[in-house]
């Protein structure tokens, strides 16, 4: 019975950590702690995929249910991959997030317009862009 209690716990607190309360203002981050959107932006800012990769695995998360939440230098994940020639996690948050938040994020258009398309996540996005044409 206790275990069930913890569990049950354990998932309301992790489901109020991801979620923003309905009537606050506006805020860069849906996390209660800013300290996991950082640990995102350092490994994206070193292309380390596997400590991201094992950071999602860690808090049973998944690219595509936080993308959006998270802003490094007020770019998102894969503009800012772009900005420091961080190739290899760029590509793989490419692949990781949905086409309707690459779209809405407007990065593909954004790597375009700054001249990052000749580039392994340029590349990437424009096949993802395409393929769902």
């Amino acid at each position: 019975m206790f275990k069930i209690v913890s569990y049950g716990l354990a998932t309301a607190m992790a489901v109020s950590m991801l979620t923003a309360p309905a009537n606050s203002a506006p805020v860069q981050y849906r996390f209660a702690s800013e300290d996991i959107a950082l640990v995102f932006c350092a490994y994206v800012r070193d292309n380390d995929t596997t400590r991201l990769q094992n950071k999602m695995r860690e808090l049973r998360i998944r690219m595509r249910d936080v993308y959006t939440s998270i802003r490094c230098n007020g770019a998102s994940l894969v503009q800012f991959a772009l900005k420091t020639d961080s190739q290899d996690v760029g590509s793989f948050i490419v692949r990781s997030v949905t086409l309707k938040d690459l779209r809405e994020a407007g990065d593909y258009e954004w790597a375009l317009s700054e001249g990052y398309s000749d580039t392994t996540i340029g590349r990437t996005l424009k096949e993802r862009i395409d393929a769902k044409k």
